[in-house]
């Protein structure tokens, strides 16, 4: 009866585990403010290395973030 039942929540949990994992990856990785503090941190890393392919690559996202999250997040200066 015990191996019986803990095989059910052992079950439960990993159900829940994948279910959780999964809404983690679907859903809050798009999230605006989250999607914000990234762009951040690149912009940060632009402002060090100034390399103009990380620029390009920095104002796609911005601009998709712009649309997405009806934000307006400056586009940086690649020239």
């Amino acid at each position: 009866m015990l191996n019986r039942q803990l095989t059910w929540i052992l079950a439960i949990v990993a159900i829940g585990s994948v279910a959780s994992v999964v809404s983690y990856e679907l859903e809050l990785s798009h999230v605006c403010p989250l999607r914000q503090l990234s762009i951040a941190d690149e912009i940060k890393k632009y402002d060090k290395t100034k390399d103009p392919q990380l620029c390009d690559a920095l104002n796609s996202k911005i601009s998709q973030f712009n649309d997405a999250c009806k934000s307006s997040v400056e586009e940086l200066d690649c020239g």
